[in-house]
């Protein structure tokens, strides 16, 4: 019997000291593995447009990837690296000089109509007299931009015009495409900007294709104290093919208006539509 407890115990020892050099080769392994990894800097001119190819490649591996100032920063192993560096000498490049136009037009119509009747009772008995006019009026017009960037790389063109009220001004503060403005007065007198312009990054895609982001604004002086600023603005991202006018959005505008008082009547309708085009080139 103590023979047969000390064959047991001496088992039990030697399953112990495997399992514990067996954690120990473990733990090697896997600091070897962790020292393996190294962070790499590398100078790109897509930046962050990068990204999602360079994550791709390294999917699965444990790497990281992030950019800073269009510097590209990896913590991966020396084949990982290779791996981005062959991948970068496909993909990235010196950017390409792009043009970017922006075409808003306006057409519409304004038609209105009066009516006057006025009814005389005298002496020589009753008379009635009717005056009866209408108006149609049709414009056209478009609004152009244009506007040279490197690809990935932002660019801004605007103008804006300052504008003096007749009226005071019954709201304090509007917004303009990029930035907010707040109302001038000077000596009693109320000022207002009108600004038009475009804001564009574009962004050449391996296909061949463009992907724009786009933000617009076009502002015009109107007579309704209330709201002297007539804006329109668009803020987007579309991919399109290049060389192509390609027609991204369109504001349609619709006003009905009515009235009688004694002895008249008027109507007015007005339709108007502001197609917004762009093309890169």
């Amino acid at each position: 019997m103590p023979n047969r407890s000390l064959s047991i115990s001496n088992a039990m020892m030697i399953a112990v000291t495997s399992i514990a050099s067996m954690t120990s080769m473990a733990t090697t392994q896997s600091y070897a593995a962790a020292s393996n990894y190294q962070t790499y800097v590398i100078h790109t001119y897509g930046g962050e447009a990068l990204l999602p190819a360079v994550r791709q490649q390294l999917a699965g591996t444990g790497s990281t990837a992030a950019v800073y100032e269009d510097r590209l920063i990896l913590r991966t192993t020396p084949s990982g690296y290779q791996a981005v560096q062959q991948l970068l000498s496909q993909i990235d490049g010196v950017p390409q000089a792009v043009t970017v136009a922006v075409r808003v037009g306006k057409q519409g119509s304004n038609s209105g109509a009066i009516q006057q009747n006025r009814i005389i009772i005298n002496n020589n008995g009753i008379q009635g007299y009717g005056n009866y006019g209408s108006q149609t009026q049709s414009s056209q017009g478009s609004s152009f931009y244009q506007v040279q960037t490197l690809s990935g790389k932002p660019a801004s063109i605007s103008t804006s015009t300052l504008l003096s009220l007749a009226q005071p001004l019954l709201i304090q503060q509007r917004s303009a495409y990029n930035r907010s403005s707040t109302l001038i007065v000077i000596q009693g007198q109320t000022l207002v900007t009108a600004s038009q312009g475009i804001a564009v990054t574009p962004r050449l895609l391996p296909n061949g294709q463009v992907q724009v982001s786009l933000n617009q604004v076009e502002e015009q002086l109107t007579n309704n104290r209330h709201a002297p600023i007539d804006s329109q603005r668009l803020n987007t991202t579309v991919t399109l093919p290049k060389g192509q006018w390609v027609t991204i959005g369109s504001i349609r505008q619709n006003d009905q208006g009515s009235g009688s008082g004694i002895g008249s009547s008027w109507s007015q309708n007005s339709h108007y539509e502001y197609p917004i085009e762009i093309k890169v080139q």
